[in-house]
């Protein structure tokens, strides 16, 4: 702000701070009413005291209309006075902190609540969690905007119209408990067990959810494993059979190279993960170099950022290899003592893979790639990888990863300090702390959980395929009585939403409908009863993420407050519907075991300082998350050396010197010794792999499995018909579609912002004032060819893809156009590669709340009955949601930044990888037309 010069020389007065405050409330926010001296005019007489007073009283707005509880973010005395006792000096005075994990996003932070007269006031992170160490994103510091919202359900609700009408009838929890366990009784009588479908979007509470199905009879557990990161879990499932996440010890790095991951704001583990990379980079001297089709806040804060044409990470990172090889930088030992071919074989599977062939694909200089690999080898064997959704989510990103992957293999990182490293479990030590016994699997079978076309999905892991779930119920291929849904957005999230949205309408397709959420949201709109879930500040768990430490750590969540309302937990639903259902399913719930009580069982064995804490219970409640500190880092576990107990009745096959008992692997001789090796078939890493080949074909593998001795199968009998030719080695696979593209076409990209999470943060008011709208990136060049100028609206239709088309036929997805359009404005920059467009997600809800909608008036209609809309009035955003779109569709009248932003998933096509069943969510070619 400009002053005039004679003003600028005084000392600022009373008088300034109280014009400035009524130009600022006056103006109805920060800046809208701001003007200088000198734009009120050169010697104009100042305002008396009295003027000034009178200014005042104006300005100070209109006290907030609070309910019964006050909403976060609301304050009571606006204008001037807003600041009389900011910061309050006793706001935190006698509170008390209780320690949770946040569950807004996959990291699974620890947190710290502090409640105060039965009201948690300030979510923090937990220092004493291990792997956030007390750090906390945007998100989680918005979770009271979660937990204490207008529109929470606090009651269950029944359509009482036609599915998807939004007429609604509040009914008890008794009145909810007998429908849904008639329903489900039905199912069992039926003899169809698998119409029975339980399907989660993020779920951390997966011992509830697998006693439940178990007990009840049926594999059909659903989940969203195949939109989020079943390509890349797949390619490290190659190299180790043993774990699917990979863990870069970056701490410890000199080099981290990063193919798509924007760790900074949306890697699975990103708080944890982005401490580690800052602090290998701060004080470790580690450089960061990023190639990704956008300018993430990753790319963009790396020591070097290159943008790659879509889809071409894994033909740079085998150009990258053939540089390593080629000028012998390879590490040679590591090599022949732990891949399972020659260094000479491989050479010659990747001779043609140049850095100038990777130019022409990737549009990346040959220069850059040699000198990019020179300095990778280098810095081995502290240096590794890192690589996400960017070059996995293709349909040719289990290649991509597996290219990426061999980079540390020939380097020599692998499990490495400061390499590339993984864990043996998802976090938990679950041989020390299992959570109480539960009920056998059945051997229901189900075609939902395991599609057939999909080759690699369930052979390890059960990864399963969820954006095909839709698709398979409008072919009648498969059908469900009883659909209960958990935490799933899937409408908003799904591609091809319209598929979705018309099965969840069929009641042939989805007979009954039960959503699980705190929320109406889009999900909620098609159910038959909606159940109020609690938030994660109100719930019981053990729960722990993939340990940056390598070491494995136990946290705990617990209700910081009572339940709102009539919200319930599954860990409380669940049993109360299996006492009904009957049939032997209430045995695995007992009536007389409380919910901490059970949590105490799982934890038992957690040591505990017994001069300071009762049991475990009361030492976890405490501390939040312990890690053992006497537990060895799980660095280079092939090195650890077998033991007499090992090795008894061990046999040792004399050609390739692996170690089995009773014909199941256990180890490989190392220069003789006895060592634990790589738990995959050849005891090594599996450079060339004859188990996805076998697997691809439909082949038996049961005897490379026995040799692996940790994960591994094969594939259901159901699956033959639908057989592939997988690629024992790394290669490059081309997407069909993206060769030869018109001159209106471009190739469509997705991303996350660091305030959202893929369907469950738009209701956070913090979060969305940040992030609301998403136009699409388009570059300069392409928009110059196109005749597009910043601020344009296009229209832009998706195409199913040839590729996915041509060799899963059984898929039936075809080929050709969307029906469906999107139009979009658009945004001009270089932050995005020539031949893509990108458009993040998270955005376009038209249910979920009034603020995931951008509207300042709540239109909840019959559901509000479930609601407290008097008790928690949130006056906050009814006044100052700024961001409200009142152009009514006119593009014309639209202004930036305003709106709620736009569903890409409108026309992005159900489009699985064949080989790990990955959506390409950053393949679709779009076709573009400019709207006037």
């Amino acid at each position: 702000m400009q002053h005039s010069t004679e003003e600028s020389k005084e000392r600022p007065t009373r008088r300034h701070f109280l014009r400035l405050g009524a130009a600022l409330t006056m103006g109805g926010g920060l800046g809208a009413g701001c003007q200088s001296s000198s734009q009120q005019g050169q010697g104009k007489a100042r305002p008396t005291k009295a003027e000034n007073l009178e200014v005042w009283k104006k300005g100070r707005g209109k006290p907030y209309e609070i309910g019964k509880l006050r909403m976060p973010g609301v304050c009571p005395l606006p204008g001037p006075y807003r600041k009389r006792n900011f910061p309050d000096a006793n706001k935190y005075r006698g509170a008390t902190a209780v320690h949770g994990m946040c569950q807004l996003c996959s990291t699974v932070c620890g947190i710290t609540g502090w409640v105060k007269d039965g009201r948690v006031i300030k979510v923090d992170g937990n220092p004493k969690d291990p792997n956030s160490r007390g750090k906390l994103c945007a998100r989680g510091q918005a979770s009271l905007n979660h937990l204490y919202h207008p529109e929470r359900l606090l009651h269950p609700l029944k359509r009482v119209g036609k599915r998807g009408e939004g007429k609604w009838k509040r009914i008890s929890w008794e009145e909810a408990y007998t429908e849904i366990a008639d329903r489900l009784k039905g199912v069992r009588e039926s003899g169809r067990l698998e119409e029975f479908a339980f399907h989660q979007g993020r779920s951390r509470t997966k011992d509830a959810i697998k006693n439940f199905l178990r007990a009840f009879g049926t594999n059909t557990a659903l989940n969203h494993r195949g939109l989020c990161s079943a390509a890349r879990r797949a390619a490290n499932l190659t190299y180790l059979f043993e774990s699917d996440w990979d863990l870069g010890d970056y701490a410890k790095a000199k080099y981290i190279l990063n193919f798509g991951s924007n760790m900074f704001e949306a890697h699975q583990g990103h708080v944890s993960g982005a401490q580690r990379v800052q602090q290998g980079r701060f004080e470790n001297g580690a450089k960061l170099v990023t190639f990704d089709v956008r300018m993430s806040n990753t790319a963009g804060n790396s020591d070097e950022f290159f943008m790659p044409a879509p889809g071409t990470d894994g033909a740079v990172a085998l150009a990258m290899a053939h540089v390593i090889l080629s000028e012998k930088l390879y590490d040679a030992t590591f090599f022949d003592e732990w891949a399972n071919c020659t260094i000479d074989e491989l050479a010659l599977k990747i001779r043609s893979y140049t850095p100038e062939w990777a130019e022409k694909l990737s549009t990346i200089p040959a220069s850059v790639i040699r000198r990019i690999a020179r300095e990778f080898a280098a810095a081995a064997p502290a240096a590794t990888t890192m690589c996400n959704r960017g070059s996995s989510a293709h349909i040719n990103g289990y290649y991509n990863d597996r290219a990426i992957g061999l980079l540390n293999v020939l380097v020599g990182s692998v499990g490495k300090v400061g390499g590339w490293c993984w864990m043996w479990t998802g976090g938990i030590d679950s041989k020390r702390f299992a959570p109480p016994k539960g009920p056998k699997a059945p051997k229901t079978p189900s075609l939902l959980a395991d599609p057939p076309e999909i080759a690699l999905a369930n052979v390890w892991n059960k990864m399963k395929v969820g954006e095909i779930v839709y698709h398979y119920l409008a072919q009648d291929r498969a059908k469900i009585q009883v659909y209960m849904s958990y935490n799933l957005d899937s409408p908003l999230t799904w591609p091809e939403m319209e598929v979705t949205r018309s099965v969840l309408l069929d009641e042939d397709k989805i007979g009954f409908h039960v959503c699980i959420n705190p929320f109406l949201n889009e999900t909620a709109t098609f159910a038959d009863i909606v159940l109020p879930w609690t938030t994660f500040m109100e719930r019981w768990d053990v729960d722990a993420r993939g340990a940056y430490n390598l070491k494995p750590y136990i946290g705990m969540r617990r209700p910081m407050i009572a339940p709102l309302g009539e919200s319930k937990d599954i860990r409380e639903i669940f049993p109360e519907l299996a006492r009904r259902i009957g049939g032997d399913m209430e045995q695995w719930f007992p009536a007389d075991r409380s919910q901490r009580e059970y949590m105490a069982e799982w934890v038992a064995d957690v040591p505990f300082d017994k001069d300071r804490y009762k049991d475990p219970m009361a030492f976890l409640e405490d501390v939040g998350a312990w890690e053992d500190p006497d537990e060895a880092s799980y660095h280079e576990p092939y090195l650890r050396p077998l033991s007499e107990e090992d090795l008894e009745g061990s046999v040792v096959d004399e050609k390739t010197g692996i170690l089995t008992r009773d014909g199941r692997g256990i180890g490989i001789l190392l220069h003789g010794k006895p060592v634990r090796g790589f738990k995959t078939p050849s005891r090594k890493l599996e450079v060339r792999s004859a188990f996805v080949a076998m697997t691809g074909r439909n082949e038996d593998t049961s005897e490379l499995t026995a040799i692996a001795n940790s994960k591994g199968r094969n594939r259901a009998a159901h699956h033959a018909g639908n057989e592939y030719e997988i690629q024992e080695w790394p290669q490059y696979m081309q997407i069909e579609e993206h060769v030869d593209l018109d001159e209106d076409q471009l190739i469509m990209t997705s991303f996350k912002w660091n305030v959202h999470n893929h369907g469950r943060t738009a209701n956070l008011k913090w979060c969305s004032e940040i992030v609301h709208s998403n136009p699409a990136w388009i570059h300069p060049e392409t928009a110059a060819r196109l005749g597009l100028e910043d601020g344009d609206w296009i229209e832009l239709t998706g195409h199913r893809s040839l590729t996915v088309d041509k060799i899963a036929k059984n898929l039936a997805l075809g080929s050709g156009p969307i029906e469906k359009k999107l139009e979009i404005p658009i945004v001009i920059t270089k932050g995005v590669h020539p031949r893509a467009i990108a458009i993040s997600n998270s955005l376009g809800h038209w249910a979920y709340t009034a603020v995931a909608q951008a509207r300042k008036d709540r239109q909840v209609g019959s559901a509000g009955a479930a609601m407290d809309l008097a008790g928690m009035r949130d006056a906050d955003w009814e006044r100052n949601l700024w961001w409200q779109d009142d152009s009514g569709g006119d593009h014309q009248k639209w202004k930036r930044n305003s709106g709620n932003g736009w569903a890409q998933n409108q026309i992005l096509p159900i489009a699985p990888d064949f080989i790990s069943g990955q959506q390409a969510w950053n393949d679709t070619v779009v076709t573009i037309r400019k709207l006037t």
